[in-house]
């Protein structure tokens, strides 16, 4: 009997952990599915102007049309980017609308040069007046849509917009945009920064699978029950 008791505590404890499990997994699928609809929706939505970004989850992948001036002085190389399995990097300028405030403009991907003595080449910007095609991009949207479970080695959590200002002694606004075109050709990204494959990822699997780990806890506690009252019949 008391091998009975203790069994079924611990069946149910795993079996509620199980649960949880799958409850938790469950909530990421709806929160990163919900995203991706919102994305797939915005991507097909006209343009929209600087005003419009005082809500910038609900804008989030939204084309904007922004005038300004890019600031050659603060321009940052993104390491670790590539493009048809070709290393390189990723271009972030700094963008000052004609509103006066300030955005980092991801300018695509450049080719890293033949060694690492020798630059990238990358397409000069000066401050003329230009106006941009931009697609908005929104840190904690990213987030929930690529995240994963486990802090990785090297990543202290920071966002990338901090660092792009941490490293250049500046305040931006909380989001940035990624080129698309400009109204002069000569400043068009040769390999702009592409639109992320929307998968609503393993969660829903991984749901799936906590939930048959609950069910292999309950068979096995109606295995113990049923030989724990096999050994009373024979011992009776």
């Amino acid at each position: 009997m008391k091998r009975i008791v203790g069994a079924t505590l611990l069946a149910l404890f795993l079996v509620a952990l199980c649960l949880q499990g799958a409850r938790w997994q469950y909530d990421r699928h709806e929160v990163r599915h919900a995203k991706n609809e919102l994305i797939r929706a915005n991507v097909q939505k006209p343009s929209i102007t600087e005003p419009e970004l005082s809500t910038p989850i609900q804008i989030a992948w939204r084309t904007i049309e922004l005038t300004g001036q890019f600031d050659p002085s603060n321009e940052i190389l993104v390491r670790n980017r590539y493009h048809d399995g070709q290393y390189g990097f990723g271009v972030v300028t700094l963008f000052t609308s004609s509103s006066g405030k300030r955005y980092w403009v991801d300018r695509g991907w450049v080719k890293a040069g033949a060694d690492a003595q020798t630059p990238p080449d990358v397409k000069v910007v000066d401050s003329a007046e230009v106006t941009i095609t931009a697609r908005v991009r929104v840190e904690d949207i990213e987030s929930q849509i690529s995240g994963t479970v486990f802090a990785l080695p090297g990543n202290d959590g920071t966002t990338k917009l901090t660092k792009w200002d941490n490293e250049s002694s500046l305040v931006t606004e909380p989001i940035y945009f990624d080129l698309i075109s400009a109204s002069r050709a000569s400043l068009n990204p040769d390999v702009p920064t592409r639109i992320p494959e929307l998968s609503d990822g393993p969660h829903l699997a991984y749901t799936v699978q906590w939930v048959l780990f609950a069910l292999m806890v309950i068979f096995a506690l109606y295995l113990v029950i049923r030989e724990e009252r096999k050994l009373h019949a024979e011992n009776a």
